[in-house]
């Protein structure tokens, strides 16, 4: 049933790249006032979480390792965002899947979790399907998105892990509250540059009118990461991750679903030789996740 549930997670993620890449290509010019926002949006989150029970404060060692977490939740997206700018949302979408190339190090390191070889078999293929997604023959080079991806997905592989580990120390609703209070108190650090202060002055009138955007875009990925933190708790690290690589496939379909009936605000290409490219090499994707969870 949990894995059925997992698959939540992809989707949930899949729709909040495709608003992420239409705040990132339409609305705002400046990276950094777009994380502030999206980080300051989060704080909305919390008194939802008294619902599901009281945060207490954690010991120190996880306390810390909270703030890490945060801290990585916040700066990962300059990198993301400006891939969303340069590359098929898509296809930015599966350069996700980069992390495994570290996950079962970190995986083994920190949780003492172990894969049959089969299972390796299946990130390689996941791996090398993203890398071929992004490698232009002609020109004989990877685009820097490639890079970009990499980065954001090895430092968010790293935040699974790291929730992992919180998670068999305190329970989830004291793993959000402090990670979402951190996050907010961090994204606040960019108000001290001038520069930057400036523009999230200047930018906030195109915040408000897309404050319910944000808010939405905001509940999907709060709701990913709460059925990822879920499924953490009754999943392997590896296992939830594989499934997260999924997410490609559904960036396409509802990117398609977007652009037939609302036309493009988001970078995504839809021609038929394309469109075929991205669904072969995600299939095989979606191959290599079956050789990770069965």
């Amino acid at each position: 049933m949990y894995v059925l549930i997992a698959f939540f997670t992809p989707l949930l993620y899949a729709l909040s790249c495709i608003v992420d890449a239409h705040f990132s290509n339409a609305v705002f010019k400046k990276t950094s006032s777009l994380v502030f926002y999206a980080t300051i949006s989060n704080m909305l989150i919390i008194p939802f979480l008294f619902f599901f029970g009281i945060p207490v404060v954690p010991p120190f060692e996880v306390l810390a390792i909270l703030f890490v977490i945060a801290f990585i939740e916040v700066f990962y997206q300059i990198p993301y965002y400006l891939s969303l700018r340069r590359i098929d949302t898509s296809i930015v979408v599966a350069l996700f899947s980069l992390g495994k190339i570290v996950l079962p190090i970190l995986a083994y390191l920190i949780v003492d979790e172990k894969l049959a070889l089969s299972q390796y078999v299946g990130f390689g293929i996941i791996v090398a399907s993203t890398f071929i997604l992004n490698f232009d023959v002609r020109k004989c080079k990877l685009n820097i998105a490639f890079f970009l991806m990499l980065l954001v997905s090895v430092l968010l592989s790293l935040v699974t892990v790291l929730s992992k580990y919180s998670l068999q120390h305190i329970d989830f609703v004291t793993v959000l509250f402090w990670m979402s209070l951190f996050a907010s108190l961090i994204s606040c650090s960019f108000l001290l540059f001038k520069n930057t202060r400036d523009d999230i002055v200047d930018t906030f009138p195109r915040y408000r009118k897309k404050v319910k955007l944000f808010l939405f875009n905001e509940m999907l990925s709060q709701g990913g990461f709460w059925i990822m933190i879920l499924s953490l708790a009754h999943l392997p690290v590896l296992t939830v991750e594989a499934i997260s690589s999924s997410q490609s496939i559904f960036a396409l379909f509802l990117g398609g679903c977007f652009y037939k009936f609302g036309g493009s605000q988001f970078r995504e290409d839809f021609q038929v030789k394309n469109v075929a490219k991205k669904l072969s090499f995600f299939t095989l994707i979606i191959w290599g996740i079956c050789l990770v969870v069965i």
